[in-house]
């Protein structure tokens, strides 16, 4: 059986018992076939998405033929009953206008498409890929055609992540990644793969990340360390991120010892931080690892701030000093010039993708 037709069995329930305890440990134990999977259900979700959109067009087309014919309509202003004549027809139009304004929101809502701002004062940097990129007929459209050269489908949400050692942990911001169905990374070097979330801190908003396919990162040397000092006010600071597809640099100072409303965990930086940007590595000019991108004030421009990296090396050391450790000793990039520092940085800054079925 194909592994394309062993999926649908799974997914509509058509497995014995047998069968289907077979299948979720062989999802627990194979990457490769559970990246297979995750990828699957993903392009059978948007088809479904596809289908209520057309149904929902097409039930909508019929309350207009009903309503005001197949033929449009001049109506003339200055009759003096105009509103007495159309007062129904308006009524009704209103009521379809509604109900077409609604239902639009909840699809696009279900598909993750639309969110409800987190904070009015503080924004959340993750991108909103489907939205920027895509419409679902767009997804369907593309990846139907590219059937013989499998694309993948855009993610929800993209932001950043970066290696924390050499063991395929990455760190990045958990107000990306929270209630995700699945999360991938990839880079320049490392091709798309899956992840899993280890642990998470809410009150510093960091997540911690493991690829699950260990031999991507058998090979990794990470050349940054995390600096527990404090900076100095006025300190240059440069940053790493996804806020397009390609990775971007940013530059620029510490502009302040704390953060959004005096958070003594966060820095406030003077570097333009845009969607895409949560989650990557602020960085000093020995090229270690200061502070994990956060957000930016909503009416401020580059005004943006990061979680110091003290804080983050505490909460992983408090949770795991064995595989999880974090290299504060040793910089590899100290006195190396800052072009030299990005080449040797980039392979371990990763484009995270976010998929979610709801």
């Amino acid at each position: 059986m194909k592994n394309t037709d062993l999926f649908d069995d799974y997914l509509r329930g058509d497995l014995n018992a047998a069968d289907r305890a077979d299948f979720e440990n062989r999802l627990n134990n194979d990457a490769v076939f559970a990246n297979a999977f995750n990828e699957h259900k993903i392009f059978v979700d948007t088809l479904a998405k596809h289908e209520k959109r057309n149904e929902l067009r097409n039930v909508l087309k019929s309350i207009h033929a009903k309503t005001f014919g197949n033929e449009p309509k001049i109506l003339p202003f200055k009759q003096e009953k105009f509103y007495h004549k159309l007062g129904k027809n308006v009524a009704m139009a209103a009521g379809v206008g509604l109900v077409a304004v609604l239902s639009t929101l909840a699809l696009l809502s279900t598909g993750g498409y639309l969110l409800t701002k987190q904070n009015n004062e503080i924004t959340d940097l993750r991108r909103e890929v489907s939205e920027l990129k895509y419409t679902q007929d767009n997804i369907v459209e593309v990846m139907v055609k590219a059937a013989e050269k499998p694309k993948y489908a855009p993610a929800n949400f993209e932001g950043t992540g970066f290696a924390i050692n050499n063991k395929g942990y990455l760190v990045t911001s958990l107000h990306m990644i929270k209630g995700a169905d699945s999360i991938f990374v990839e880079n320049g070097t490392t091709t798309r793969t899956l992840t899993k979330l280890v642990f998470s801190d809410p009150s510093i908003d960091i997540a911690v990340l493991k690829i699950e396919n260990e031999e991507l990162s058998k090979g990794w040397s990470v050349p940054f360390i995390f600096s527990n000092r404090t900076l100095d006010l006025g300190e240059k600071v440069y940053t790493l991120g996804y806020p397009r597809e390609d990775v971007v640099y940013g530059e620029g100072s510490l502009s302040s010892l704390s953060g959004f409303k005096g958070d003594t965990t966060m820095y406030q930086i003077s570097i333009p931080v845009n969607p895409g940007n949560s989650g990557g590595p602020l960085l000093d000019e020995q090229g270690a690892v200061v502070g994990l991108v956060r957000g930016k004030i909503t009416s401020a421009e580059a005004t943006g701030f990061a979680v110091k990296s003290k804080e983050i090396i505490n909460t992983i050391n408090a949770f795991n000093e064995g595989e999880l450790s974090v290299p504060t000793k040793k910089n590899a990039l100290k006195n190396v010039k800052r072009n030299e520092q990005i080449k040797k940085i980039n392979p371990y800054v990763f484009n995270i993708l976010v998929y979610k079925s709801n």
